[in-house]
């Protein structure tokens, strides 16, 4: 019997602890990896701008881009 009861206190405990909280659906992983890329591609531009050294520096003071 209190091994029954031990038992039963294990599974009741593992069913409150266990892996069924917050899991994220198939549309939201989706939706989480597109605005992950989205981002990465925006970033990338401005990251291929700043090895050209396309872009303006914020000080017109200088002719040479500076950083």
């Amino acid at each position: 019997m209190r091994m029954l009861m031990a038992m039963g206190l294990f599974v009741g405990l593992l069913g409150l602890t266990g892996c069924n909280g917050m899991v994220l659906s198939y549309e939201e992983r989706q939706n989480m990896y597109a605005q992950t890329i989205d981002t990465d591609l925006r970033q990338l531009v401005d990251d291929w701008d700043a090895f050209w050294l396309a872009e303006r520096s914020h000080s017109r003071l200088t002719e040479w881009y500076t950083r």
